[in-house]
């Protein structure tokens, strides 16, 4: 009897053993079926951000803040403290930090001390500890020491199913935009294909030590491969800040592109007032694409006339998201999303077409 209530006992351990590997089995495969990398910016901290409701019912496993999340020009550090404060009492942000990974960089209002936006801001080193402290970085991050800045790469995901995203600091580095002479910015306000800004034709974005780590980032194995910038790289040099009007950079992007070819790449942007989808062939052996998220609830501004654009412009799109759907054929949904999340226009690729020859 003792024998058949040992066998019993262990029967019973084993049964419940194999019903917990196969719950835990299905809840693998479940979380695997698809990755979601939402991200969005340009927010006004101060007043309703109703997307939220949207995007936290969604639960994307990951979601990107790509700056301006303050709409402030701050001339000390108290103001910069006293919007955070402001910021922090709204509860969708919280709520998104339970249910999704949450990843953050600055951009020009919520980097930007006196107007200084780029490597002359003298307090860049105490903007970035209560920054990174606000969005609850690990006390032990590289983020809080690293010379290039707050750039982060995470791999999400194991082999064949890993997402890589990269987010690049395209401010503590940067070197100033000029804005064009007063008269000329009088005429260019009437006009939404032209910004107040002229080119910085020998001005750095990201500098040498993050060009460095950018490259060993793209060599780390994945299958998927996010580029999240807070300035759009696909835009025309139009006077409107991006990549376009740092042509230095924008070639040297090109180059390590070229030179390395990673596969899957896909970039996600922000800094503009309305969605897009845009194109290039001249970065990779395959259409390199970018996914421009619009604005949280800053409203919008009308589109700029643009050769990278696919499709139309989106003045309602609040946040951009790329799926990454597994399976026999991995396919990537990009997507840009309205208020209530609702998709205003997508593009399907599979994961196949962005391979490099």
């Amino acid at each position: 009897m003792r024998s058949c209530q040992r066998l019993s006992n262990k029967s019973v351990v084993a049964q419940l053993l194999l019903g917990a590997s196969l719950l835990l089995l299905t809840a693998t495969t479940q979380a695997q079926q698809s990755t979601r990398v939402a991200f969005g910016c340009c927010m006004d901290h101060s007043s309703r951000q109703e997307v939220w409701d949207a995007v936290n019912h969604a639960q994307p496993e990951v979601f990107v803040f790509l700056g301006n999340t303050l709409d402030v020009e701050a001339d000390d550090m108290d103001a910069l403290l006293d919007a955070y404060e402001v910021f922090n009492r709204f509860r969708g942000p919280r709520v998104l930090r339970r249910g999704s990974a949450v990843m953050s960089v600055w951009n020009r209002t919520d980097y930007s001390i006196s107007g200084h936006a780029g490597k002359t801001n003298p307090q860049r080193y105490a903007v970035r500890n209560h920054f990174l402290t606000f969005w609850r970085e690990p006390a032990t991050s590289e983020r809080l020491f690293q010379e290039h800045g707050i750039a982060k790469s995470v791999i999400f995901g194991n082999e064949p199913q890993r997402v890589q995203v990269i987010v690049l600091d395209g401010r503590w580095n940067r070197d100033e935009l000029e804005q064009v002479g007063w008269m000329e910015r009088q005429t260019r306000r009437f006009n939404a294909d032209l910004g107040p800004y002229q080119p910085n034709r020998a001005g750095d974005l990201l500098g040498d030590k993050q060009w460095q780590w950018l490259k060993e980032q793209l060599q780390k194995p994945a299958e998927v491969r996010i580029l999240l910038s807070a300035t759009p790289v696909l835009a025309p040099a139009n006077g409107y800040d991006s990549w376009s009007m740092f042509p230095k950079e924008q070639d040297r992007l090109k180059s390590v592109l070229q030179e390395l070819q990673p596969s899957g790449l896909i970039l996600g942007v922000g800094d503009r007032l309305f969605g897009e989808f845009s194109n290039a062939d001249d970065y990779l052996s395959y259409p390199l694409w970018q996914v421009t998220a619009g604005s949280i609830n800053l409203g919008s501004d009308t589109p700029y006339s643009s050769v990278y654009r696919d499709g139309q412009a989106y003045e309602e799109s609040r946040y951009g998201q790329i799926e990454v759907i597994w399976k026999e054929q991995p396919e990537l949904v990009l997507t840009l999303r309205d208020v209530d999340g609702r998709p205003l226009d997508s593009r399907r690729l599979t994961l196949s077409e962005l391979q490099s020859n």
